[in-house]
């Protein structure tokens, strides 16, 4: 009877030793497979990341050059505006006539 006992005993140690390590096993692969699940989360966000990016820059861009456009049309203007100033001086009254302590 005591053979029986010690032998049910050490049976229960050795299947509780190996049932840890079996979960240890099984757990080792579940940590394993949620790293994996992080890195490909992290690859999407760095894509999603560089998409968000190269979509800021193309707006800069994109605002940079209508900026451009418009001071060159201001620069057109501003310079037939000149133009016509020196074509036409008869057309700007002299300073003397604006002044009231000009006048006698």
């Amino acid at each position: 009877m005591q053979k029986l006992i010690v032998v049910a005993f050490a049976a229960l140690c050795l299947i509780g030793t190996s049932s840890l390590v079996l979960a240890e096993d099984a757990m080792k692969g579940d940590t394993g497979n949620m790293k994996d699940e992080m890195k490909a989360e992290k690859d999407s966000m760095k894509g999603n990341m560089k998409a968000n990016k190269e979509e800021m820059k193309g707006k800069k861009k994109e605002h940079t050059e209508k900026m451009k456009a418009k001071r060159h049309e201001m620069k057109d203007k501003m310079k037939a505006h000149k133009d016509a100033a020196k074509a036409n001086p008869a057309a700007r009254a002299p300073m003397s006539a604006l002044s009231p302590t000009a006048a006698p």
